[in-house]
């Protein structure tokens, strides 16, 4: 297993150096792709910073193919940078708390988790030359999430079960062998939100036929945050895309369509709630059924947490990584995750490093929604689209999941959404301003300046 992880990561390496852009395309492929499947991937392996196992080492992989690809486009890297500067900073406060954090070895993951996704927004910018580039990193992604799909429907028909709620629930969610329900959900996100804005900018069948498909993995997942999230992103991308009823239609099919998941489907209310087993007892007390409402555990655990790492340090935090290693070691399997990445990051970078990433997420959603202010071509209104929904998913499941650990999974992809934006806008037909200077961003100046 050894040998192949390091393979795996040794030919992205390659590619890093010699053809950056194919080391972008070949990422978006392969990176989600089960090959740990029936491996012992919680087997740790001795490293300078700590035991890793497969998933952290395909991390620092990332990480190193990135600053690898952008060492001989320092310049261009700097020039892309100086626009993210809000992010530059949050990861600069990340690194400094080091200096108190109780575990160097796990905050140098931490670290690594929350660089990845910039990095590889960077090596896009740099990379990219033409239009044709920005769609094959749009093809990738969608090439990568359609084998999933079928991967989750083969382990399904054969009865492979990839998700360890099953043994407790006896409900098995969708998902590819060697990857879980949650993981396959976070990542068919981004497919999704992309699915639906090529289909919003030209409507065809078969495009039809892949958004409804990426829903349909997303439902089948039985993730209550990433179905959540889909629903927002989607309502996102049909505000801003469309225009009369479709504005709309979504979000008010939701406020039905949430009550009738309840109703109808066994599996969603077994996952929403403790006690209430069948529909009418949903519908003959529904305070009750509030009352019971399965939150997995998290908000004991978030108090846990809370309590240990962010009161006693409000303002910075108790160090970066200190959450991982505190659940790593009361943890039973050696593992353990926080399952929520706001709470996680009070905890570690408290006050300061939270509204530092608040901003800076921020900023980018402002710069995606300034490329839909003004006339654009639909490729520039497809690419920023998709990522501002694709970003908006990816906020939400931090709210009750582990976003930043699916970086490899999760987060590249929908930071290559965002770099596939900014590249369409800046190579569009249009001349274009800085998103800073534009008149309905003036409230923002030195927001969108950093």
């Amino acid at each position: 297993m050894l040998f192949a992880s390091l393979l795996f990561i040794l030919i992205q390496l390659v590619f890093a150096v010699t053809a950056p852009l194919r080391f972008v395309y070949l990422a978006l492929w392969i990176q989600t792709m089960p090959y740990t499947w029936n491996w012992d991937v919680d087997r740790g392996f001795d490293t300078p910073v700590g035991q890793l196992n497969v998933v952290a080492m395909q991390v620092f992989g990332i990480c190193l193919c990135c600053i690898l690809a952008l060492v001989g486009e320092m310049g261009r890297a700097a020039g892309a940078a100086r626009y993210y500067r809000w992010h530059v900073l949050f990861l600069v406060f990340c690194i400094l708390s080091l200096t108190y954090a109780s575990s160097t070895a796990y905050g140098l993951r931490m670290i690594a988790k929350l660089s990845a996704p910039l990095l590889f927004l960077i090596v896009v910018l740099t990379s990219v030359r033409s239009a044709d580039d920005v769609r094959r990193i749009q093809g990738s992604i969608l090439g990568g999430g359609i084998v999933l799909i079928g991967l989750a429907l083969l382990a399904k028909v054969f009865g492979i079960r990839s998700d360890p709620n099953a043994v407790d629930t006896g409900i098995s969610g969708l998902g590819p062998p060697g990857m879980g329900p949650p993981v396959f959900s976070a990542h068919m996100l981004a497919v999704a939100m992309l699915a639906l804005a090529l289909y919003i900018a030209r409507p065809r069948l078969l495009t039809l036929a892949l958004v409804v498909a990426c829903a349909a993995s997303i439902i089948g997942a039985l993730e209550r945050t990433s179905a959540a999230a889909m629903y927002v992103g989607f309502s996102v991308i049909l505000f801003f895309g469309t225009r009369g009823i479709w504005r709309v239609l979504l979000p008010t099919a939701g406020m039905l369509g949430l009550p009738t998941l309840l109703i109808f489907s066994d599996a969603f209310r077994r996952r929403m709630f403790y006690g209430v087993t069948s529909s009418d007892a949903l519908l003959q007390d529904p305070n009750k059924a509030i009352g019971e409402l399965n939150s997995s555990g998290r908000f004991a655990l978030w108090d846990n947490v809370l309590t240990h790492f962010f009161r006693p340090h409000p303002v910075m935090g108790s160090g970066i990584g200190a959450t991982q290693e505190y659940l790593y070691a009361i943890s039973a399997t050696g593992r353990g995750a926080v399952h929520s990445e706001y709470v996680r990051l009070l905890c570690e970078v408290g006050v300061i490093g939270l509204c530092l990433f608040a901003i800076a997420m921020f900023a980018y959603l402002l710069r995606l929604k300034s490329y839909l202010a003004a006339p654009v071509s639909p490729a520039e209104r497809t690419a920023a689209l998709a990522a501002m929904g694709a970003l908006i998913a990816y906020l939400l499941f931090y709210s009750t999941d582990n976003g930043i650990d699916y970086v490899s999974q999760f987060g590249i992809y929908v930071f290559a959404l965002i770099g596939a934006a900014i590249k369409s806008c800046e190579l569009g037909p249009i001349p274009r301003e800085e998103p800073h200077t534009h008149e309905r961003q003036a409230l923002f100046p030195n927001l969108m300046r950093w």
